[in-house]
């Protein structure tokens, strides 16, 4: 007889280097993993016996009986264990991360029955021939049931369908192609094999079994993340951009452990990342119609289709209550405080990219809500975000055509009894003309990241004012630096450089800082005022009585100014405790010769009050609103020409 085995020498190339690719991959393996590992094994083990008990069967005169006998016995026993172990691996491959479900435990306990028919089979034929037999001269026979191999795989491919069926909602997209490409490949085999009677295929059909579900274990290992087996932020993305594609409804649930750097340092990093694992593990089975994903180190996503709104809600108030209480692992028990934030497509985005922006910008408000509380993207604050965005191109395009300007809100000095300076304010109007509020576009410029470049552009123009004016004696203008410290030393390097550019005497510029600035590193703050007060620009402490501020700073470091926060005036002249502390602060600031400046001094009462009380400059709306350059320019000048007639 003659057989045509170069499939099964295919075959066994292909496994092999399947094989060799597993062995240099280090990664730990997942049960799914092992038991492909397994299975491809074993599978190559059988390979290659088939090939020798084909090669027995081609010269049966030299072997002895007894061999060939075994070695065939052994070729089916070996294709029933190669199937039921195949069959098995795709049932570990589709149920991934439910392997407690009694579903994947009876499939399992069926294909090993069929198994162990195949081996009775396989045992009854030593006696009987019904597969194949060996006769008087040595020369191969067929039995019967000589293609019991090929109707065993038909039934567990069958099988392997019926199981898939019944799953596919439940089932991970990407599994979803296993039930399409693997039956497929055995159905084309198996018809080449019938036409093709002579030629051995039985081992090419299982190695191309195991290359699809090779490749696409290889393609969900690129879409999930290594500890928790969630899908990534890569998967996350393109399953996102597939529905809005089809225009499929779906809800987004964000979820950020607020707390987890300081869990993480109390319980150590393993248990920190059992920790994750529980969270995963928790999540990809919450609901059936969400996938999980891990998108970031802290932050997890839940991406929902086809749920009623009161289910919808029902699932969002257990999310809710799950993190109230504390998470158990084998190594370690803590609280994860969470931040939630979700979204709606098409109700509150018509894009992916719209959806993407819109749940960074309520996970970001989410984060800075000091009660934690859930940010629910609504029609409201689809408007603000709309409104933000505004904001960022109207920012954009001034920073583009050079449209931002300045005003200047001028400070009564007391003891002058005079203007003496002002506050330089950053100003932005809308294409209309309309202004937009600083209170508004300032914390989007710092939430973007432009705020440091606004503020050197703010020292640019004051220079430059400056210099334009020299003709006419300004005081001093003050600026306000960022509250990061690298940006304050950054600050102090470019005004330098701004001085000597403009010519500008460096008395005639303050920089007004928030304490802010000085918690990273008081010693190297310490030291970058020094050197301000080295080059002759004073520095101001912005908005005391505020946040953190507390004299030991004050006394600490080397300020010409203390600029008195409005929060402080307001109300002093209806409360006597205000009024009181008020008084002891400027008596304090008075006896480290410091300056004591008032902010937001609006009415005739709260003047009266800071007078009294020994202010030595005052800045509000009593004495000046915040103008334009040109008035302020026109202020100072008629100040120097009242003086000169005096």
């Amino acid at each position: 007889m003659k057989l045509i085995i170069v499939p099964e020498y295919i075959s066994c190339v292909l496994l092999t280097l399947i094989g060799v690719y597993i062995l240099l991959d280090k990664k730990t393996s997942s049960l799914k993993e092992s038991a492909f590992r397994i299975t491809l094994l074993f599978s190559l083990i059988s390979a290659i016996n088939n090939i020798l008990s084909l090669y027995s069967i081609e010269h049966a005169a030299s072997i002895p009986v007894i061999i060939n006998v075994y070695l065939n016995s052994f070729y089916y026993f070996s294709v029933a264990s190669m199937t039921t172990m195949v069959t098995i691996t795709t049932y570990v491959t589709l149920f991934e991360g439910r392997y407690d479900e009694p579903r994947i435990k009876k499939a399992i306990i069926v294909s090993l029955m069929i198994f162990s028919l195949e081996v009775i089979l396989v045992l009854a034929n030593l006696a009987t021939g019904w597969l194949f037999f060996f006769d008087s001269s040595g020369l191969y026979h067929r039995g019967p049931l000589n293609s019991i191999g090929i109707a065993y795989l038909t039934v567990a491919l069958c099988q392997v369908i019926l199981f898939g069926i019944l799953e596919w909602k439940r089932m991970k997209k990407s599994f979803r192609l296993i039930l399409i490409v693997q039956p497929s490949c055995a159905v084309v085999l198996g018809i080449l094999h019938y036409v093709f009677h002579d030629t051995v295929i039985m081992g090419t059909i299982i190695a191309f079994s195991l290359l699809t579900l090779f490749i696409t274990g290889q393609q969900q290992r690129a879409r999930v993340d290594a500890l928790t087996e969630l899908s990534n932020r890569e998967a996350f993305f393109n399953d996102v951009s597939r529905l809005s594609k089809r225009k499929t409804p779906y809800h987004i649930i964000t979820i950020g452990l607020k707390n987890f750097k300081q869990v993480n340092s109390q319980v150590g990093q393993r248990a920190g990342d059992s920790l994750l694992c529980s969270v995963g593990y928790y999540l990809k089975n919450l609901e059936p119609y969400a996938t999980a994903y891990r998108i970031s180190g802290v932050q997890f996503t839940l991406l929902i289709t086809k749920m009623q709104t009161e289910a919808y809600e029902a699932l969002f108030s257990t999310l809710r209550d799950k993190f109230t209480i504390p998470w158990r692992t084998d190594l370690c028990e803590a609280n994860l405080c969470a931040i939630f934030a979700d979204i709606h497509f098409p109700e509150h985005a018509s894009s992916v990219d719209e959806v993407i922006a819109s749940l960074e910008y309520a996970t970001r408000l989410s984060k800075q809500d000091p009660n934690g509380k859930p940010v629910r993207f609504s029609r409201q604050l689809k408007e603000q975000f709309s409104r933000r965005n505004y904001i960022v191109a109207q920012m954009e395009k001034a920073l583009r055509e050079d449209l931002f300007f300045l005003n200047v809100q001028p400070v009564y000095d007391l003891i002058k009894q005079d203007f003496a300076g002002g506050e330089v304010l950053l100003r932005l109007n809308e294409d209309n003309g309309k202004p937009i509020s600083p209170g508004e576009f300032i914390p989007i410029a710092i939430e973007i990241g432009v705020a440091t470049k606004l503020g050197l552009m703010v020292m640019e123009k004051t220079c430059r004012f400056l210099q334009e004016n020299k003709e006419v004696d300004l005081g001093w203008l003050s600026i306000n630096v960022s509250s990061q410290q690298d940006e304050f030393d950054e600050t102090v390097h470019h005004l330098e450089m701004l001085l000597k550019q403009y010519d500008i005497d460096p008395k005639h510029v303050k920089l007004e800082i928030t304490e802010m600035v000085l918690l990273e590193d008081l010693e190297r703050a310490h030291a970058t005022m020094d050197e301000l007060n080295r080059l002759g620009i004073g520095v101001y402490l912005d908005d005391f009585g505020t946040g953190y501020s507390n004299l030991v700073n004050v006394m600490t470091l080397p300020f010409e100014c203390v600029k008195i926060d409005k929060g402080f005036i307001r109300g002093i002249a209806a409360h006597p405790k205000s009024r009181g502390m008020l008084q002891t602060l400027v008596t304090g600031l008075r006896s480290m010769n410091v300056i004591a400046l008032a902010e937001g001094v609006e009415t005739e009462d709260q003047d009266n009050v800071v007078r009294d009380l020994g202010i030595d400059r005052i800045q509000g709306y009593y004495y000046a609103r915040p103008m334009a350059t040109e008035e302020f320019v026109w202020l100072m000048h008629e100040r120097v020409q009242i003086d000169t007639k005096q």
